[in-house]
């Protein structure tokens, strides 16, 4: 792909606006802003909380890319309850682009607007996000869900992260003109890592680690009660071989680091605690050192992490309706590259943990395979830009043979 400098008196024909950008989402915006031949503008604004955002992309990557950042005001009520944008900037612009990739909260209070207001000008809109609630069934004669379809309604096309979360938006939104960009990471940097570290192989990651000889458990994220990680320590006492448990990998940080700490002195289970690791180089020996990563409570972006790198998951497993975890829950083909516990107790994540301990090089190539063959970058950026060309085909691409395949 052509890679183009940045440069401001160019017109970007896409914009893409949420309320923060997260460091994992700043890679796919710019696979995005690569693919297309006038690059992208990114209006972005600070998490609530925050003195310094240092979301956006840092000052001499966003002068030397194809993306252009706006800082876009937030105000935000109740803690992250309520929010409010404000998107002028993007708009108020001497050449506005042709089309507006837009984030989908129910939190924002300023998106009916946005999209009011893009219209009139004659703005393309794509909304992209969940259009569903992890913590409750989607139910369309809700109120919470039918308010979300009735703004979902007002943009020209939307965007999913999963087909099946596509599948349930088309069933209330027949006439919607719907498209999924399957959610990942860098996968361009993770799967070149994780070839090399599978065929190294877990015995030698972990001696030059410094990690014993014996089934290691994973744990991948923030530590919150609501992840359950904890839990991860009374599974790995659980699986003893003779007097010696599992040892535990923690990446990530949070206020349940210190009874994590607690329990693992407690039951006597060596425990590595590596701290939050924002580069992926950095943290893939400890995940492919791993034999699982174990999730006692609500997976989400983390199952790509461990797949791309050869990670079996377990999990609880999802209730009936789908609720209790991230989208990305789908990703799971139970029995292949993790496995459902028929509940979150110890007993039963014990027993899937096992389960996959048995059968380990089987469910490590089932992982890695399955990263590959669904969860790439270029897959991801292939669904966005089948909804941007299919709003506005006349938005030009860097290369204009590279089509992506459609996902609508």
């Amino acid at each position: 792909m052509s890679h183009i400098v940045n440069q401001p008196s160019r017109a970007r024909e896409v914009g893409y606006i949420t309320r923060f950008l997260p460091a994992y989402r700043q890679v796919v915006m710019k696979a995005l802003a690569d693919r297309l031949s006038h690059g992208l503008v990114i209006g972005s604004g600070q998490p609530p909380g925050s003195s310094a955002f240092d979301a956006l992309l840092p000052p001499e990557e966003a002068t030397a890319s194809t993306i252009e950042p706006i800082v876009l005001p937030n105000r935000w009520f109740h803690g992250e309850k309520l929010h409010w944008q404000a998107y002028s900037p993007m708009l108020k612009r001497a050449r506005q682009p042709k089309v507006l990739v837009i984030e989908e909260s129910p939190r924002t209070l300023s998106l009916r607007p946005l999209l009011r207001q893009a219209r009139r000008r004659g703005i393309k809109t794509i909304l992209w996000g969940h259009f569903a609630s992890i913590h409750r069934p989607f139910d369309p004669d809700d109120w919470q869900d039918r308010r979300r379809l009735k703004t979902a309604g007002m943009a020209d096309a939307l965007l999913t992260y999963t087909d099946a979360s596509r599948n349930r938006l088309h069933d209330a939104l027949p006439d919607a003109h719907i498209f999924t960009a399957r959610n990942t990471l860098d996968t361009n940097t993770l799967f070149p890592l994780g070839d090399a570290l599978i065929s190294e192989g877990r015995p030698s990651i972990r001696a030059r680690l410094g990690l014993g000889d014996r089934p290691t458990l994973l744990f991948l994220g923030r530590l919150i009660p609501e992840k359950k990680p904890v839990q991860v320590i009374d599974i790995a006492a659980a699986l003893r071989t003779g007097a010696n448990p599992a040892q535990v990998v923690v990446i990530g940080d949070g206020p349940e680091r210190f009874a994590v700490q607690a329990r693992a002195a407690e039951l006597n289970v060596p425990l590595t605690w590596t701290g939050a690791l924002s580069d992926l180089s950095e943290s893939a020996p400890w995940i492919a050192a791993s034999d699982a990563l174990v999730n006692p409570g609500y997976l989400g972006l983390s199952i790509n992490h461990a797949f791309s790198l050869g990670v079996p998951v377990v999990a609880p497993r999802p209730d009936p309706d789908g609720t209790g975890h991230s989208q990305e829950w789908v990703f799971m083909k139970d029995g292949e590259n993790g496995r459902f516990a028929a509940d979150d107790s110890e007993k039963e994540l014990t027993r899937a943990v096992s389960d996959v301990l048995n059968d380990g090089a089987g469910y490590q190539r089932r992982a890695a395979a399955f990263a590959r063959e669904e969860l790439s970058l270029e897959r991801m950026v292939d669904g966005m830009l089948s909804a941007i060309l299919h709003v506005a085909p006349d938005v030009s691409l860097s290369d204009p043979s590279d089509q992506p395949v459609s996902t609508s």
